[in-house]
């Protein structure tokens, strides 16, 4: 008898949601590597791409609770005794200050110095103040970074009267002032804020937000930086809002450390090494291995560091910050082995560990008891859509005046031009993140800074050993780089292991997150493109029927997938690495490499590793095999002998493995033998170029590095002696 029950339909399947967008950092690229000041505010204006606007009182709170009033009135009548305010008619003044800043006729420096007196009689007022106020300093702040900056005033821990250098580990909030209001004086000061903001959070571990403060002619604007965003409060007028300012600074005097952004569970030893808490243990660095994801303003804030447990064992520690939604990598990559030794057993599992670099403790930071998280701008709002978000977009000018940087002579590129814009919110949330460290067992070398080519082969053929057990088990890196295969060495054996989950995922998964920050260098193209590049003529099917023709009757036009990352697209950045070894080097510096040539070569670097997303050059590179073996005759014979036919050869392999996958498009075939022989060519390239790169003991010198030997050289030999130069004024 049939069953007549009524049954509840069975849920329509989901479509999988498209990957995220990849972004570059700009921070990572030549200009702001370069050490030039302008260049390096380009390059941060550019990354940043935007900040928040938020009601002044909200980003006050952040801060932390507002003075009591009875503090607020006893601070207000002591300045009234000590002659600081007067009364007029209007009601309360700042005797300094008896006209607006922009009708001054002195210089912006004395216009504003009277101001350090009324902060620092606020700060008077606070029982035990943690912080005093300079303004105009006669020095540029110590920095370990090269930072040439100056601000036009902040706030520094402890009495800067009696320190003998201020540092930038010890500036609370820097100031930027300016007489006038015009948007030439707004946008020049918003350059300088955020340069400040941006050096304190890449320059000092310790930091975990940072405020600032602008005043353009009488707006004065609080500023908060964290590893979320970046957000300005709307401006308040200093001269006539006399109780918020006594607020805002008394405020800024009364908060812990911790409440101006200093982290309670890092310490600065004196050797220059820091002590990290990870939960109850304790972990002391003896060098830093990379810390350049610091460099971004809104992002993870990376830094990894060799160090010791409490028994001396060396280990790697890696502090940074996760989207709230995001599982930490510690969990990502326990899941990933479980994955493996689910569907491809135990045995495997146990072969495969190797290969992936060994987590030893993880866990969030906890700062007062609670998970340290970036501070809700809009904390405690009435109103939480009484926030805009406002585009910085960077337009050099050039220029032909020369510029010297903090570090090198650089031409001036220009001083960069902001053209802000407000970006309707479309549902577009405040992001959260969330403090996390991790620890692990092995401790190594990263593939970038391998000399020798055979075990610099040998180390990305782990990291493609690595992927393929996880392309194997279902998840996909989605950010292999030279910055996350590390060379492992000790007593037993050398291994390439790859590492840096953060942004791995299962290949049916629907989890999507905000903008991803890619390593754009050995992106592969359709993720950089965002779409599918490689399916035949025709492979659509009947989605266009030729206009002159008879349209079929059963013509039903295509859906295209949304693009999502595959397996092919991680073996993909494996051969951009490949690639990147070979351009970015050459062999030991006294073969007797011309100038000339050494340019040559990296002319073809700069054509695949353009350093900016939607290049041409680097599809060209990957796609157009004349383009690629030309490039390949570039290199010195040593390398080309080892890495041209990998290099050419492995790029058709992928190529015809991406037809194979998009022949039937927007049907996409990525079965197990397909990725079975992709993986199984990648490798036998890998291998087959370490095998001749050991016969040929070739040691690894970065190209730039040996350019700019050689330019040096040429320019001593070219340079006329003081003789010839005296003969020639005679």
């Amino acid at each position: 008898m049939a069953d007549t029950t009524p049954h509840t339909p069975p849920p329509k399947p989901q479509p999988l949601l498209p990957d995220t967008v990849p972004r570059s950092h700009y921070t990572s690229q030549r200009d702001y590597q370069t050490g030039d000041l302008t260049l390096g505010r380009i390059a941060v204006l550019k990354d940043l791409g935007r900040y928040l606007q938020v009601p002044f009182d909200c980003l006050a709170e952040c801060i932390g609770s507002a003075a009591p009033q009875q503090d607020l009135h006893r601070t207000r009548n002591k300045l009234i005794t000590d002659g600081i305010l007067l009364h007029n008619a209007s009601g309360l003044q700042w005797k300094e200050f008896p006209s607006p800043p922009a009708k001054s006729l002195m210089s912006e420096e004395k216009t504003f110095q009277p101001l350090v007196n009324v902060i620092s009689k606020i700060l008077e007022a606070v029982m035990e103040c943690a912080v005093s106020c300079v303004a105009n300093p006669m020095g540029t702040p110590l920095s370990d970074r090269n930072n040439t900056s100056r601000p036009d005033g902040f706030l520094v821990l402890g009495d800067a009267n009696t320190a003998d250098k201020i540092h930038w580990f010890d500036i609370a909030v820097p100031f930027e002032f300016k007489k006038s209001r015009d948007s030439k004086a707004v946008l020049d000061n918003e350059q300088k804020i955020i340069w400040s903001l941006h050096n304190i959070m890449r320059e000092d571990p310790l930091r975990r937000f940072t405020f600032g403060i602008t005043i353009e002619d009488t707006h004065l604007r609080l500023w908060l930086s964290n590893r979320a965003c970046l957000a300005v409060a709307q401006p308040i007028d200093f001269l006539k809002d006399i109780d918020a300012v006594i607020s805002l600074f008394y405020a800024l005097g009364s908060v812990t450390k911790e409440g101006l952004g200093w982290d309670p569970t890092v310490e600065r030893l004196s050797d220059g090494n820091y002590k990290f808490a990870v939960g109850t243990e304790r972990f002391i660095t003896t060098r830093p291995i990379s810390t350049h994801g610091a460099d971004s303003m809104v992002g993870r804030g990376t830094r990894v560091y060799e160090a010791k447990d409490a028994a001396g064992k060396k280990v790697a520690i890696k502090d940074s910050w996760r989207d709230i939604g995001r599982d930490s990598e510690g969990d990502i990559s326990r899941a990933i082995i479980d994955s493996i030794q689910e569907k491809l057993g135990e045995k495997q599992a146990a072969v495969a560990e190797q290969y992936f670099v060994s987590v030893q403790v993880y866990e969030d930071v906890t700062i007062s008891g609670a998970r340290d998280e970036t501070v809700n701008p809009m904390k405690g709002a009435k109103d939480d859509g009484a926030f805009k978000w406002t585009t910085i977009v960077v337009d050099p000018i050039l220029s032909e005046i020369r510029h010297l940087p903090s570090t090198g002579n650089v031409p001036n590129s220009g001083q960069p031009v902001l053209t802000r814009g407000i970006i309707r919110r479309n549902n577009d949330a405040i992001p959260c993140r969330v403090h996390t460290r991790i620890v692990f067992h092995d401790v190594g070398v990263m593939v970038q800074d391998v000399t020798c080519l055979a075990d610099n082969l040998s180390c990305l053929s782990g990291g493609l050993k690595a992927l393929y057990y996880m392309h194997k088990a279902g998840w996909v890196h989605r950010d292999f780089s030279v910055g996350n295969v590390i060379w492992v060495v000790n007593e037993n054996r050398c291994i390439g292991k790859l590492g840096d989950f953060e942004y791995a995922k299962k290949v049916d998964s629907n989890a999507s997150h905000d903008v991803r920050m890619g390593t754009m260098q050995f992106m592969a193209l359709e993720v950089e493109n965002q779409e599918y590049l490689f399916q035949p003529p025709g492979a659509s099917g009947n989605d266009y029927p030729d206009p002159l023709g008879t349209i079929p009757a059963d013509f039903v036009c295509c859906t295209f997938p949304s693009f999502r990352m595959n397996f092919l697209h991680d073996i993909e950045s494996v051969w951009w690495a490949f690639v990147w070894v070979f351009f970015y080097h050459t062999n030991t510096p006294d073969m007797g490499y011309s100038l000339d040539e050494l340019d040559a070569q990296w002319t073809q670097y700069q054509m695949a590793f353009p350093g900016a997303i939607g290049q041409s050059s680097r599809q060209n590179f990957f796609t157009n095999d004349g383009v690629l073996r030309r490039a390949c005759h570039t290199l010195s014979a040593a390398c080309r002998s080892v890495g041209v036919g990998g290099i050419v050869f492995f790029a058709r392999a992928l190529l015809e493995s991406y037809r194979e996958a998009e022949k039937l498009y927007p049907s996409l075939v990525l079965d197990a033998s397909l990725l079975e022989h992709t993986h199984e060519m990648a490798s036998a390239y890998l291998e087959h170029a370490q095998k001749l790169a050991k016969a040929g003991g070739i040691i690894l010198c970065p190209v730039p590095v040996l350019r700019n030997q050689k330019r040096t050289i040429s320019e001593v030999e070219t340079s006329p002696t003081p003789q010839a130069r005296k003969k020639r004024r005679a």
